[in-house]
């Protein structure tokens, strides 16, 4: 177990910027694309569903949970190029922020993690074709874990996962208030993510 410092980044929000809420979410063009609407049709029927959430906590494959969805649309046959499509449009990397946690890696010889709620495939796809595993020594997500920030077992589970023994060695960085407060509660430093001139001036005193 370490006490070295630990920097540790929120993924959507933070290092992607296409989630809901953002000035170019991911499905902007979905209508025109897939005829299908996501605020009146994919958030409520698919992504805020208990099956969603299943997916998220790693006990639902996305495929299974997707086709089932997909099949009632008549588009069954072409799931695999929604989930191409979707994470395509869904990995708009802000590499200002990546370039602020690797200067700070150099900088302080501390490692540096994702914590993130997200299932394997997105996780594999960001990691491998997107290539953030360059950038982090590790992505810890809820599917692996089995848990989804903000529960209180997310943060213990990831910090015995990322070998860090002293919670005070972390510095999270979250745009979601919620998984902030969580990550104090079990003794983390944590600070609410509002861009990366904010995220500069902390990373210039951390570490």
């Amino acid at each position: 177990m370490s006490n070295s410092p630990v920097l540790v980044l929120d993924i959507d929000g933070v290092v992607s910027l296409g989630q809901p809420g953002s000035p170019t979410p991911w499905y902007a063009t979905l209508k025109a694309d897939w005829g299908i609407s996501h605020d009146e049709e994919l958030a409520p029927e698919f992504f805020r569903t208990p099956d969603f959430l299943e997916v998220l906590r790693g006990r639902l494959d996305l495929y299974a949970a997707l086709h089932g969805y997909f099949e009632g649309k008549g588009l069954a046959d072409r799931l695999e190029e929604f989930i191409a499509y979707w994470f395509e449009k869904d990995a708009l990397i802000d590499h200002e922020v990546l370039a602020l946690a690797d200067a700070w890696r150099r900088r302080t010889g501390g490692r540096c993690f994702a914590a993130t709620n997200q299932e394997h495939h997105r996780v594999a796809y960001l990691r491998d074709t997107v290539g953030l595993g360059r950038h982090f020594d590790e992505i810890v997500y809820s599917a692996a874990l089995g848990v989804c920030k903000p529960d209180r077992v997310f943060f213990t589970t990831a910090q015995a996962r990322m070998g860090v023994a002293a919670a005070q060695s972390i510095l999270f960085v979250d745009d979601a208030a919620a998984n902030v407060d969580g990550a104090r509660i079990c003794g983390w430093r944590a600070m609410l993510y509002r861009g990366s001139e904010s995220l500069a001036k902390t990373l210039a005193q951390w570490g």
